[in-house]
């Protein structure tokens, strides 16, 4: 593969990444998340397992899970404008030395600090189905944290989520590039949630957007 196979390979993947991130492939992406998570537990899945509530909340139905899915980024990030703009950037460049810049090196932060960025969607979340009288006791929390200036020191210990089990969702499971956790799941949770509590798995292949 030439310079020039290459970087008609990188404009492709950008472009795809676009069409993924858009209003239209909300579910596709949504579901992505749960297979994600079934992926690192272990857990064989079929697409046609997969499908949407006749209303929302929940996001993505697997079995007898109920998942509730949302992204959590760095303050000010938007995905699809992201990739909207990378994928002009590739299609815009003659050479693969026009595409390359310098990233700032993402900090390490603990475990406890990574939770703290879950907080704003799960309050607001938590606010706006308790208004609407949605029983947050049938919902199984999926995080996907999609972080660019900082990744988890996967060395630290995850503390207690005593804020967010104060809230009432059933489980709550955190996706990350490289690694998967269960953070907490009760009794009426999915089997396959509670038997994997508190356990990190780390994914060989690290996938982020």
């Amino acid at each position: 593969m030439d310079d020039s196979d290459y970087l008609r390979l990188l404009t492709q993947q950008a472009e795809q990444a676009n069409t993924f991130l858009s209003n239209a492939r909300k579910w596709e992406r949504e579901r992505w998340v749960c297979q994600r998570l079934l992926q690192a537990l272990n857990v064989p899945n079929r697409l046609e397992e997969f499908s949407s509530a006749a209303q929302e909340p929940p996001d993505v139905q697997f079995r007898d899970a109920n998942f509730e899915v949302f992204f959590v980024l760095d303050e000010g990030r938007r995905l699809n404008d992201e990739w909207r703009a990378e994928a002009e950037r590739r299609r815009s460049a003659f050479t693969l030395s026009q595409l390359v810049r310098r990233e700032a090196k993402p900090r390490r932060i603990s475990a406890g600090d990574l939770l703290k960025h879950l907080a704003p969607t799960l309050h607001k979340k938590a606010h706006n189905y308790g208004e609407r009288g949605i029983d947050l006791g049938e919902l199984d929390l999926l995080a996907f944290a999609s972080l660019k200036r900082s990744s988890l020191d996967l060395n630290s210990p995850f503390p207690p989520p005593t804020e967010y089990l104060r809230q009432g969702w059933r489980s709550l499971s955190l996706v990350g590039p490289n690694f998967v956790r269960v953070l907490f799941a009760h009794a009426g949770a999915p089997d396959f949630l509670r038997n994997n509590l508190g356990r990190s798995v780390l994914l060989d292949v690290g996938i982020s957007l």
